[in-house]
């Protein structure tokens, strides 16, 4: 009896304990809402930095499971893009900085070089030759969306005649906002949503962030936003959660052995140059080291039957274009398609129908009714057989790899009766000489058929 109180006054304090802290933590976003629905005034939340402007170009270290800046065969870092200095285009690979070997730096003492230079002297491969110039740092205001996780629950569907592959998913995107440090010591240490800021006005700079030609059903999409202070600054999360569809241009010429890359692409509004030219706005997308290891999970837990998840990748580009400069983060999927289905019911079923009519060249000549009896009789049966899987063929404007067999095997299938027919001329005035060229006809023909077919499917295996 002693032991149930005991039991029930424990169960007790906890649940007085959560209702407690539930309490505390809605005072402390209400303070929040009340201090910045009185004191904030509507201005972009951009951050202040001072360097050369140069960023480099990132990839996934399988082996460490970590982010590393991406370098050439000799070690030498590979640029992403320069905001400064137009010379230092997406992908050079810089050699030496203020005299030092770039080749023998470590990414995080590279990064410092970067951040804490005022100016530099660069050599850089361009064009194939070794050039030099020297850069000076200047101010800039950025934002920096950080992607800090995307799980992929589910590719529900690729869909090759409207263009398009469906996702389950949930993003999640943080960033800071240095317009609200003095109201997010409110906040202490939780996360607080936006809804506890009863007026809008609000500068919501992720409306600059979008996903790359998409259409989404809202009624199957959320999205929900908080705010939270740490290391002395207020971060804004936004979670985005649902199904979405997404454009994609698609390569089945080697259907159905066809591998596809699926790219789900974030993109940021362009880069605003200053009146003066001196300063610029830019907004860039960062990847955390947990968006990697979330593709890499989903490969083992990829529930689309018809396709198996190859290979993932992450990686940025910077667009320049006659709008402007805009920075493009690509998560990128390389899905193989499960072909047996098309191999077993379909190819295989083609190849014996075929098999039949190609024996009737081992008919005798003269067996003319025989001969043509079959080969018409294979010829309806793989006319017949087409229309048994003509749906599970995709309709587009091009000829895939299996309508090329299809088609080639269409032709072999009507070639021993052409034979049959040309042949009977020549039975009853010199069947020997029929019999030669039904042989020639048999094995120079079922060579070709081979030879074609592996010419067919061969750089799709």
């Amino acid at each position: 009896m002693f032991k149930k109180k005991i039991i029930i006054f424990f169960l007790c304090f906890l649940f007085f304990q959560n209702q407690f802290s539930m309490l505390v933590d809605a005072a402390e976003c209400e303070n929040f809402g009340i201090v910045v629905d009185k004191n904030y005034e509507p201005i972009i939340p951009l951050e202040k930095r001072n360097d050369l402007g140069i960023y480099w170009s990132y990839n996934w270290d399988k082996n460490n499971k970590k982010i590393k800046i991406n370098r050439d065969k000799d070690k030498f870092p590979i640029i992403r893009f320069s905001l400064l200095e137009k010379k230092l285009i997406p992908g050079t690979i810089v050699k030496i900085f203020n005299g030092k070997v770039l080749s023998k730096i470590d990414d995080e003492d590279l990064l410092n070089l970067i951040a804490n230079s005022s100016s530099a002297e660069i050599q850089f491969f361009n064009e194939k030759k070794i050039r030099k110039l020297e850069i000076v740092a200047k101010k800039y205001n950025y934002i920096n969306f950080y992607l800090k996780d995307f799980v992929l629950n589910s590719i529900n569907e690729v869909d090759p005649k409207d263009g398009f592959f469906s996702i389950d998913h949930q993003s999640i995107f943080e960033y800071k906002r240095p317009d609200l440090k003095a109201e997010g010591e409110f906040l202490s240490e939780f996360h607080c949503g936006d809804h506890h800021i009863k007026t809008k006005k609000l500068f919501y700079p992720e409306t600059w962030l979008t996903l790359v030609q998409f259409e989404k059903d809202k009624d199957k999409t959320s999205e929900s936003k908080f705010f939270s202070y740490y290391d002395g600054s207020t971060w804004l999360e936004i979670i985005s959660n649902g199904l979405v569809n997404i454009r994609s241009k698609f390569d089945f010429s080697s259907f159905p052995f066809d591998t596809q890359v699926l790219k789900i692409q974030y993109q940021t509004d362009k880069l605003v140059s200053g009146e003066d030219g001196d300063e610029f706005d830019i907004f860039l997308i960062s990847p955390d080291e947990e968006v990697f290891n979330s593709l890499n999970k989903y490969m083992n837990n990829n529930y689309l039957q018809e396709w198996k998840v190859t290979n993932t990748d992450v990686y940025s580009n910077f667009i320049e274009t006659e709008e402007g400069a805009f920075d493009q983060l690509t998560l990128s999927i390389t899905v193989q398609r499960n072909s047996n289905y098309y191999l077993f019911k379909i190819i295989i079923p083609v190849l014996l129908i075929l098999a039949i009519a190609w024996c009737v060249l081992w008919i005798p000549t003269d067996e003319i009714e025989a001969r043509l009896t079959t080969s018409i009789v294979s010829l309806l049966s793989l006319i017949a057989y087409n229309f048994v899987f003509q749906d599970d063929i995709p309709k587009l404007d091009i000829l895939t790899s299996l309508d090329k067999f299809v088609l080639l095997s269409y032709l072999f299938c009507a070639i021993p009766i052409f034979t049959t027919i040309f042949l009977s001329r020549f039975v009853e005035r010199n069947q020997k000489l029929a019999s030669i060229r039904n042989r020639r006809i048999r094995i120079f023909g079922g060579a070709i058929y081979i030879f074609a077919t592996i010419t067919i499917f061969y750089p799709s295996l």
